[in-house]
């Protein structure tokens, strides 16, 4: 087949929605398939899903020979790996005539579902790859709107998938494929048994990930277990200044960087209010640490409380803390809770959520 994926705007920093799109791209690539990525200048909505956008997203207020500039230079993706059949391609816009003909078109984000909604047929039967979720990604009634066109939908996760039905969408046109974790990538290098006590965070700006509620509880475990130490991690390469400075911070770190932090570690600590799915704390289970974690929604799927993790409710930050200092202070909970987590991540493959994307395109071209 050839497939086509919409991405809401070019970026050149880790995003985990783009790791979604970029790891079925590469397996749909090595299965056979022709894929293309379009990373458009302008996306119809950007202006609303932040106050800090740089400028060269709204093209209204760029002259064209900053978009001629953006045009010829070629996407440069240096975190990610891509098979070398992949089409990468900058555009203009998403308008059906920048677009190229393909079996199957997805929208990966409910900026760019209108535009796929309005293609011809030849630009390939629509589709929605369902990441977002409300409120923190936009208006909670335009995005479950987006959810109400009719594109057919995958969710990457049985939590999304229940809330986009959940909005009025047929079951018909849904269906959940949880996303993935390379295993060849994403290893237990170190022995689980022998880690030290330190614990792993991504730290990030962005609301619904709430890193200051996970800092908080790794500052009220230091004071009652002070040999413990921290690794956070996140999409700035410069420090944040509120971190304290026993806390180590590495930015953009690569994917190589990030499997040695894991296993570096002993515990991952996931304290978002919701999620898509929650690929840190997967990928973070896969490499061997024991996962504390809120019940952030996309997590359901592997997170399951006293067996391969341990839960709390996304707002009570007592229990939060309460489970990280469980870990810290049972050896035998977490390195039981590790084993049973990095079993449970062994049945969440690429191949597999690849294969069941596959049919379901092809169930309904």
């Amino acid at each position: 087949m050839k497939v086509t994926f919409a991405l809401p705007l070019y970026e050149e920093l880790p995003l985990g929605g783009y790791k979604v799109v970029y790891e079925y791209s590469n397996h749909l690539a090595g299965n056979g398939h022709e894929v293309s990525l379009i990373y458009p200048w302008q996306c119809k909505g950007a202006d609303r899903l932040s106050s800090n956008l740089s400028p060269r997203m709204l093209f209204g207020r760029l002259s064209r020979q900053r978009l001629s500039a953006y045009l010829a230079k070629k996407p440069e993706i240096n975190w990610f790996h891509f098979d070398s059949k992949i089409n990468l391609i900058k555009v203009p816009d998403l308008q059906a005539d920048h677009l190229p003909d393909a079996d199957a078109i997805f929208a990966t984000a409910w900026r760019t579902s209108p535009y796929i909604n309005d293609c011809p047929r030849e630009k390939g039967a629509h589709f929605y790859l369902v990441m977002d979720f409300a409120p923190w990604l936009g208006n909670k009634q335009e995005l479950e709107q987006t959810w109400r066109l009719p594109l057919k939908k995958i969710a990457i996760s049985s939590w999304l998938a229940e809330l986009v039905t959940q909005a009025g969408v047929p079951k018909a046109d849904v269906q959940a494929i949880p996303i993935a974790v390379d295993q060849r990538r994403f290893q237990v290098l170190s022995d689980i048994r022998s880690r030290p006590q330190r614990v792993i965070m991504l730290y990030s700006s962005h609301p619904y990930k709430r890193s200051q509620f996970g800092l908080s509880a790794v500052l009220e475990c230091k004071r009652l277990v002070p040999n413990l130490q921290a690794t956070f991690f996140g999409p700035v390469p410069k420090r944040p200044p509120e971190l304290p400075s026993w806390i180590d911070y590495y930015g953009n770190v690569s994917e190589t960087g990030l499997v040695a932090l894991y296993n570096a570690a002993s515990i991952c600590l996931c304290s978002s209010a919701a999620e898509g799915f929650a690929l840190p704390p997967a990928e973070a289970m896969a490499s061997g640490c024991a996962v504390v974690t809120t019940d952030c929604g996309g997590n359901r799927d592997y997170a399951k409380h006293e067996k391969t993790a341990l839960v709390s409710d996304p707002d009570d930050s007592a229990s939060l803390v309460a489970n990280l200092l469980r870990l810290l202070r049972d050896e035998l909970l977490r390195v039981n809770i590790a084993l049973a987590g990095r079993k449970c991540m062994t049945k969440f493959t690429w191949e597999k959520s690849t294969d069941d994307l596959i049919e379901f395109v092809n169930r309904n071209l």
